[in-house]
């Protein structure tokens, strides 16, 4: 009888492992949406920061007599 006592407790402590990993691997899985947002919203960002460099350089260049703020 404990042997069996002994075996159940271990059976239970493994069951508890595999339930709590399991529920790891299901918030990995749900938080791949908040992923792919985060990704979508820094292409989005290096976009738009392209566009205002763009923007910032046909600025300057339209201005005669003054150059890019760091360059000669």
């Amino acid at each position: 009888q404990s042997d069996m006592q002994s075996w159940e407790e271990q059976s239970q402590g493994a069951i508890y492992t595999v339930e709590y990993a399991c529920s790891a691997i299901k918030s990995m899985t749900d938080s791949s949406v908040y992923f792919k947002s985060i990704d979508s919203l820094l292409k989005h960002s290096i976009a738009m920061k392209e566009q205002l460099n763009a923007a910032q350089g046909r600025r300057y260049s339209q201005i005669p007599g003054e150059t890019i703020p760091g360059f000669p």
